[in-house]
């Protein structure tokens, strides 16, 4: 939990695929299930953000779009870092806390 934390993260000069800068997401993460709340933060990287943590927020989530032609990677933080996080530092090639595949097949089975 929080008490007016913020946080200052570090979006890097990235480039993707098509040597465009790469375009970041921040969402925050709610209670204990990987829910994910509002979105915090959309750009196209080298830039310094801060933001005021929300009281139920557990975690972040990361995406970049290395190629915008598919599906973002993604990273969770959890904890939320004490006062700075560099997005290249979180750890994407590797599995997630919580996966987006299992929710990607409960809403393809719902749709049958």
């Amino acid at each position: 939990m929080t008490d007016n934390k913020s946080i200052t993260v570090i979006w890097p000069p990235a480039l993707n695929e098509d040597d465009s800068p790469m375009l970041w997401l921040g969402t925050w993460l709610v209670g204990t299930e990987g829910m994910e709340g509002d979105w915090f933060h959309s750009g196209r990287g080298e830039a310094e953000t801060e933001h005021q943590v929300p009281e139920s927020v557990t975690g972040m989530r990361l995406r970049k779009w290395p190629n915008e032609g598919l599906a973002p990677e993604y990273a969770d933080v959890m904890p939320i870092p004490e006062q700075t996080l560099a997005a290249e530092s979180a750890i994407f090639e590797r599995e997630q806390p919580f996966s987006l595949l299992g929710l990607d097949e409960s809403v393809a089975e719902g749709s049958m």
